[in-house]
């Protein structure tokens, strides 16, 4: 009876990662896109709401006690956005700054002195919060898991940066792939609307990778295939980034290459290889593949370093930063950039299309979140800075993961400094899951290998 009892348990625990897996692959086939209007989302979203419901039934406290700083940064995260949604006396909302224009436009049409919430446009900071979905659903689950459950969870989503990076490579080589709608038949975007976030995705092979090699997948295969299926991702992955045609890409993956080795991902103690030969193999393979992409005339990525014709960052920023005082402390509203942007756009940066992001994150969480999401950045920058002193000073398997996500982490924090990969539901969802793993505790390896 009590085998019975403790089958069922052990059922009921498996219940999240089984929803995992096919959920993570719906949100890499439909979630490659951080537009609000694409039609993916009608599907995509829901899904995650009624993942994150089933994966709730299990969910108890200690899954949220032992990842309780990803939970609390989320859920402040999630606060804030609604309560940017709540109505607000006249008196109050006319007062914030960068308000005025709303005011003359409601006396205009005869709207009076009505309630509005603190958002300028409330209908994308709508979409912000319900884009939050499909990362509280990995949240869930992914909170659940235990260290066996974890590595399986990476060989998953290794897998899936796979398929992205093979139809990526299938792009490159002339096949018309095309996911979206606002995808360029010529981009080498994989399966994302923007060849920058498929470049940023890249990089995290490498990491990844590394640690697969080393800690294992927990999928009962040899070492040795594992090894070799990592391996073989990397060297993949490496020209992969040049043709994306991404100059963040380039170097997100140069400080993908440098981390692993500063973070002692590799099984140095595991292979009965000098390091220093190791090493030195794996910078000439990526070497030598880079040689190759360049002759081949495929490195797009290093012939847009030499074009700057196009690129609107930098007056954008400036333009940005000019505006911040006409609203901090409090922001436009979260999601609210295009609209608010334009109601101050210089005349000299009008062109037939818009801004949709400001192409640097903590630029636009603090032009529409204000002096509150700067805050929130702090705060997670100090929970990342203490995750990276307990790392560097344990060792076994739950340091590998717990440098992993560190180092995941890190490396889209590059990648937002000029673009905005975590907007879309694929990196959000894999963000969620590398915070996960730069929190875990030795236990939780530890009770897994016991088990």
């Amino acid at each position: 009876m009590s085998d019975t009892k403790a089958s069922r348990a052990r059922r009921s625990l498996d219940i999240p990662f089984i929803l995992f897996s096919p959920f993570m692959l719906a949100v890499f086939f439909a979630g490659g896109s951080s537009w609000s209007d694409e039609p993916h989302l009608i599907v995509l979203r829901p899904l995650a709401f009624v993942v994150a419901a089933i994966g709730l039934w299990s969910l108890r406290l200690q899954h949220i006690r032992q990842f309780w700083a990803v939970w609390l940064i989320f859920g402040l995260a999630t606060l804030l956005t609604a309560a940017h949604l709540v109505p607000l006396p006249y008196d109050v909302w006319s007062n914030l700054p960068g308000r005025q224009v709303i005011v003359d436009i409601d006396k205009a049409v005869g709207l009076g002195q009505i309630s509005r919430p603190l958002s300028m446009s409330p209908e994308t900071t709508m979409n912000a919060l319900l884009s939050l979905s499909v990362p509280f659903a990995v949240l869930v689950l992914a909170s659940q898991f235990d260290g066996l459950r974890q590595r399986r969870a990476l060989g998953i989503v290794l897998l899936l940066c796979f398929t992205s990076a093979a139809v990526g490579l299938l792009q490159a080589t002339g096949g018309d792939i095309v996911l979206y709608s606002r995808q360029a038949s010529q981009d080498v975007a994989g399966l994302f609307v923007n060849r920058n976030h498929q470049a940023a995705l890249l990089a995290l092979i490498f990491p990844m990778a590394a640690v697969a090699i080393s800690a294992g997948i927990g999928m009962g295969l040899p070492r040795k295939i594992e090894t070799f299926a990592g391996a073989s991702m990397c060297l993949v992955a490496v020209p992969l980034v040049l043709v994306t045609g991404s100059r963040t890409g380039l170097l997100v993956a140069g400080a993908s290459l440098v981390l692993v080795f500063a973070f002692s991902l590799l099984p140095s103690k595991r292979v009965a290889i000098s390091p220093w030969v190791r090493y030195s193999a794996a910078f000439a393979s990526v070497g030598a593949l880079v040689w190759a992409t360049v002759w081949a005339s495929r490195d797009v990525a290093f012939m847009r370093l030499e074009d700057q014709t196009e690129d609107l960052r930098w007056p954008v920023w400036q333009s940005i930063i000019d505006m911040l005082p006409n609203y901090l402390p409090w922001g436009t509203g979260v999601g609210s950039y295009v609209e608010a942007y334009q109601v101050l756009e210089p005349d000299n940066l009008l062109r037939p299309t818009f801004s949709n992001h400001a192409h640097n994150e903590a630029l636009e969480i603090l032009f529409t979140a204000g002096l509150p999401g700067a805050a929130l950045i702090v705060l997670a920058l100090a929970f990342l800075a203490v995750a990276v002193w307990r790392g560097l000073r344990s060792s076994g398997d739950a340091a590998l993961f717990k440098r992993l996500g560190i180092v995941a982490i890190i490396l889209l924090a590059i990648a937002s400094l000029s673009d905005y990969p975590v907007r879309t539901p694929i990196m959000s969802a894999v963000f969620v899951l590398t915070a996960i793993w730069a929190s875990a505790s030795q236990s939780l390896f530890h009770k897994s290998n016991h088990h």
